[in-house]
């Protein structure tokens, strides 16, 4: 069954990052570990889905190793998705098993790519930079600019506050500086209103993480007041049995467009 019935039909609900009960000590992403990102815990159902068209609303996916082989499944000519996000790397070290797979297929198959870092605040910012950016050397002006992936299991224990804000804002910075490219800030509520408070940050666009049945998502911290872009309204959409995390575009597929060419600085 494709996502166009699967939408019609299933009942979305709430959690984080993930389908498979495989745990790996080293990623912190892990969905056994990471299971809360907002204490908002609401059935969201997707309304009316159409086959996507210039002017339909625009759907997408983000993707890690837990969805395993899933881009094999999906079908551009047949499905409601116009985008797939997918994590690259984390930290200074871990490349996500499936990054080069799926990095490929999301292109090959026609959708609009992306790719994520969980950053990490225990982790040199230049070398996440380099590592992250190593990855995505091929970024194309069509793709979604470098996704930065911040919340909680992204703060190690006892980690100094301000220190994490200016590590991680060094870490955009260079991002910025060396693809040419506004990154996407990802973040939950919970994290964006403790950390993410500085106007500076309102610079960039947020992909929220809101689990919510609201016709739109709490906007935290330096975005408080502003439209939404990106939202991430559940992590419990499920096509062919896989979970994964259900996006929202806040416009159109030319204004998708129009906003990833906007990105570029250079």
């Amino acid at each position: 069954m494709k996502i166009t019935s699967l939408v019609l039909f299933g009942i979305i609900s709430i959690a984080l990052f993930s389908c498979d009960n495989t745990t790996d000590n080293n990623d912190p992403t892990n969905p056994v570990e990471n299971k809360d990102k907002d204490s908002t815990k609401a059935i969201a159902p997707i309304d009316n889905p159409e086959k996507v068209s210039d002017q339909s609303p625009v759907y997408g996916i983000d993707i890690s190793k837990y969805q395993g082989d899933e881009m094999d499944l999906l079908n551009k000519s047949e499905d409601s998705l116009s985008f797939v996000i997918c994590r690259s790397s984390q930290g200074i070290t871990y490349t996500d098993p499936n990054f080069s797979k799926n990095w490929k297929e999301i292109k090959e198959k026609g959708f609009i790519r992306g790719a994520y870092h969980f950053y990490m605040s225990d982790d040199s910012p230049e070398q996440q930079a380099e590592h992250f950016l190593s990855l995505i050397s091929d970024l194309e002006a069509t793709d979604f600019p470098p996704v930065i992936d911040f919340e909680e299991l992204s703060i190690a224990e006892g980690s100094d506050k301000e220190q994490v804000i200016e590590d991680l804002w060094t870490f955009i910075f260079l991002i910025e500086e060396k693809s040419g490219r506004k990154p996407i800030i990802y973040t939950d509520v919970n994290i964006g209103n403790s950390y993410l408070t500085a106007s500076r940050f309102a610079n960039y666009t947020l992909w929220i993480a809101n689990y919510t049945s609201a016709e739109s998502p709490t906007m935290p911290g330096a975005w408080k007041g502003m439209d939404w872009t990106l939202w991430q309204k559940t992590d419990d959409y499920h096509f062919e049995n896989i979970q994964n995390d259900f996006d929202l575009f806040n416009g159109d597929l030319d204004d998708l467009k129009k906003s990833i060419s906007g990105s570029n600085t250079k």
